[in-house]
């Protein structure tokens, strides 16, 4: 008893009370992190079931609500629009910083929907790689992963239109590239997948959709708890010196 009362004598009470309160918000941060980390476990977990779920048709899959589509398989048959090709800019491959190509493809009911074609680096992006990564001819199959439009950025500005048009996005989000585009685009795009061919000479090469990193919320937690452990172990054994 005495020796709590060493905590709470003069001054030292309020010196304590800041060391129960910083305790008390560095364990708050840590069982937040913690909680993210759960919470991405659980993300990557659906994404993981939903990708290996089969292929839906691009009209079957479209009905479903939007919460209930992104990272499904799907499939799509039609012709590619080359007139129309885009690019995702800022896309990391090895290590390398690239492009990725989206194209319309057009289906005989008349539904157009990006395709993700893959990625190319970015000292290969000249005035002609529109007709350089080419899309093949013809009617074309196409099975990947769905995924929804990104929303819009408040703090990413994207490059302003010249003649209507731009050709590299920042963001792949549908409303704002549909108002370049002449027929109404699916409210999402396709991730081609690679097969395990060889890559085909002027393609681009299909990148693997992933989302399943685990990020650091993970190691963030544990320092905030270690934090915590340290302040009030720290604080306990420079007060027990004072008793001595």
């Amino acid at each position: 008893m005495r020796y709590m009362q060493l905590f709470w004598q003069g001054r030292r009470r309020y010196l304590t009370i800041a060391v129960v309160i910083g305790v008390i918000v560095l364990g708050r941060l840590g069982v937040w992190q913690l909680d993210r980390h759960l919470q991405r476990m659980t993300h990557n977990q659906l994404i993981s079931n939903r990708m290996q779920m089969t292929a839906l048709p691009l009209a079957q899959l479209v009905v479903l609500p939007a919460t209930d589509r992104d990272f499904r398989g799907v499939s799509a048959v039609g012709q590619y629009d080359a007139a129309h090709q885009i690019l995702w800019r800022n896309r990391s491959y090895a290590g390398r910083t690239g492009f990725q190509i989206l194209t319309p493809l057009q289906s005989d009911d008349g539904a157009v929907v990006l395709v993700n074609r893959g990625w190319v680096p970015y000292e290969s992006v000249n005035a002609t790689w529109s007709t350089q990564f080419a899309p093949p001819a013809g009617l074309q199959t196409v099975i990947g992963v769905w995924r929804e439009s990104q929303a819009p950025s408040t703090t990413v500005a994207e490059a302003p239109l010249v003649n209507g048009w731009r050709d590299k996005w920042f963001l792949i989000t549908i409303p704002a590239i549909q108002s370049q585009m002449p027929l109404p685009l699916a409210p999402g795009f396709i991730d081609v997948q690679p097969d395990g061919s060889a890559q085909v000479a002027n393609q681009p090469l299909p990148i693997t959709t992933t989302d399943m990193g685990m990020g650091s919320n993970l190691s963030y937690s544990i320092q905030w708890f270690g934090f915590a452990v340290i302040l009030a172990v720290g604080y306990i054994v420079v007060v027990g010196r004072m008793r001595s």
